[in-house]
């Protein structure tokens, strides 16, 4: 197995220059990548204001697609900066990597895209299986919150299926204006 950083951080973090590869583990199927931030700072999301210092550090895990048939996850350390606007309600603030993965997210937006595919075709247990099959490892909640997205948008309403093929009035919803 390939441990060198530079392939790793093409592979997985292709278009994200913020993070840096730090290790590479390969255990019981599953591929771990040990990243974390390269920024030196990061801007407060209420005031804006730029902040290089460090109130705390904290690691999560983001499951991504799978890779060669195993499992993959990205454990990610987050750095928690301080605001020092006195004005500013908000006293700490995470490291964004918003282009990685939502706040508060388990699954990575590539891997998010691919069960809000299989939730809208197949949702529930059929999408459970078929994501199993894919080597996703979704269980029939997420399959069923892949497809919430189509519900809540009122733009992809058109291409939703639950929304074209209800044989009840009622349920139809009124179209958008």
């Amino acid at each position: 197995m390939q441990t060198d950083a530079p392939f790793w951080h093409s592979l997985v973090f292709e278009g994200i220059d913020d993070v840096d590869v730090e290790a590479v583990k390969a255990a019981f199927g599953t591929f771990e990548v040990v990243a974390r931030g390269r920024a030196a700072g990061s801007a407060c999301p209420d005031c804006g204001r730029l902040s290089d210092r460090v109130h705390d550090r904290y690691q999560r895990r983001i499951k991504d697609l799978p890779l060669a048939g195993q499992g993959f996850v990205i454990r990610l350390t987050f750095r928690r900066f301080i605001c020092g606007a006195a004005d500013c309600p908000r006293r700490t603030f995470a490291e964004p990597f918003s282009r990685l993965a939502a706040p508060h997210a388990r699954f990575t937006t590539r891997l998010n895209h691919a069960l809000e595919r299989v939730g809208l075709a197949l949702a529930g247990r059929a999408g459970a299986r078929l994501a199993a099959q894919l080597g996703f490892g979704a269980g029939r909640m997420t399959c069923y919150a892949g497809s919430w997205p189509c519900l809540i948008h009122g733009s992809a309403r058109r291409v939703c299926w639950a929304w074209t093929t209800s044989r009840s009035v009622a349920a139809r919803p009124t179209p958008p204006s």
